[in-house]
């Protein structure tokens, strides 16, 4: 029997649910069946997740009346297809914010945010910026890091695949510096280069992402990539600051370049010093991390394991080891020894 469930997120979603919900339309894309009738493919988010939707019905009618980066309101039927859900839409159209609200839309019901407090993240980065003691660098990061605040405190870290929401481009920033100054000190590595590596590496990203609430690849991001337009901003902060040292400008580039560590997963060169490798592999563990937690977080059926379709590939293991109460009161321990990295 199918249950309604009124403005239900995308992650409450099971098979046979009759759903209404307020979402945010990623991507639409018109194609044609076999027998060449017009079908509409779109991709659906809110705070909780994403899931894709095909529309059967009037699918010609019904493009040009949605956009992409725009809430719509969703009345379907969730299938399963391969193994994932999927919804087969019955109803979809444009959200008027005003008519809307007395119905129960928000912007905060649709768009995913980090759940850490930006404003204590931030103040981690300045304090990570004023720990900097060389003082071309430090100019670097000001220009480049400061002066893009409003920016980085909102900006995503990617499209989809880690840290894909409002303020993630922040917190991959935090979790990197945090685990980076340490590592640093017990390698005995330049600590300055370090964090200013860390704080450079993904600079492009602001760029290549128009951010929320659409966060699509801009034409500049789809034509060149993150790396060739951190590189080319961080040439032309260099060019803002007198004398700076050739040999650090070549580091700072090597560090971008390379961050991706495998010429396979589009880095332009391997790391070649201590900096660089730690930067590479810091970046890899805040990454993965993330997408296995995501992976985990997505799957919605029943019992201790996910199925392999995720990144991974295996099945990942989704019981809980730590009860609710010691996360909290742990989260508060960690809090009240570094707020601001919080």
């Amino acid at each position: 029997m199918k249950q309604a469930i009124p403005l239900s997120m995308i992650r409450a979603f099971k098979v046979n649910d009759e759903i209404r919900a307020y979402l945010l339309l990623k991507e639409k894309h018109l194609r044609l069946t076999r027998e060449g009738k017009p079908y509409l493919d779109v991709l659906l988010s809110d705070r909780s997740g994403t899931i894709m939707g095909k529309i059967w019905e009037h699918a010609g009618d019904i493009e040009p009346m949605i956009e992409t980066g725009a809430p719509v309101g969703v009345r379907a039927i969730v299938e399963d297809f391969r193994g994932r859900l999927q919804l087969n839409i019955t109803r979809i159209v444009p959200v008027n914010e005003e008519d809307f609200s007395s119905k129960g839309f928000s912007w905060e019901l649709i768009l995913p945010h980090t759940e850490k407090n930006p404003e204590r993240m931030w103040k981690f980065v300045e304090k990570m910026i004023n720990k900097v003691n060389n003082p071309w660098l430090t100019s670097l990061l000001r220009l480049l890091i400061v002066d893009n605040q409003s920016k980085i405190m909102k900006h995503p870290a990617s499209l989809r695949l880690h840290h894909a929401v409002s303020g993630g481009f922040l917190e991959h920033l935090v979790y990197m510096l945090n685990l980076g100054q340490h590592a640093a000190k017990q390698y005995k590595l330049d600590a300055d280069l370090v964090i200013t590596g860390i704080l450079l590496h993904d600079i492009g990203k602001l760029e290549e992402l128009s951010g929320y609430p659409d966060n699509s690849f801009t034409d500049e991001g789809q034509f060149l990539g993150h790396t060739a337009l951190g590189y080319a901003m961080v040439e032309n902060a260099i060019a803002e600051i007198p004398d700076f040292p050739p040999e650090l400008r070549l580091k700072i580039h090597h560090i971008l370049l390379s961050h991706h560590g495998q010429y396979e997963y589009q880095a332009l060169k391997k790391p070649a010093f201590p900096e660089a490798l730690l930067v590479h592999y810091l970046d890899e563990l805040d990454v993965r991390v993330d997408m296995m937690k995501n992976a985990i977080n997505q799957e919605l059926d029943d019992g201790d394991w996910t199925s392999v379709n995720n990144y991974f590939r295996v099945p990942l293991y989704k019981k809980q080891t730590v009860n609710e109460d010691d996360g909290k009161r742990n989260e508060k321990q960690d809090t009240d020894k570094k707020p601001q990295g919080r």
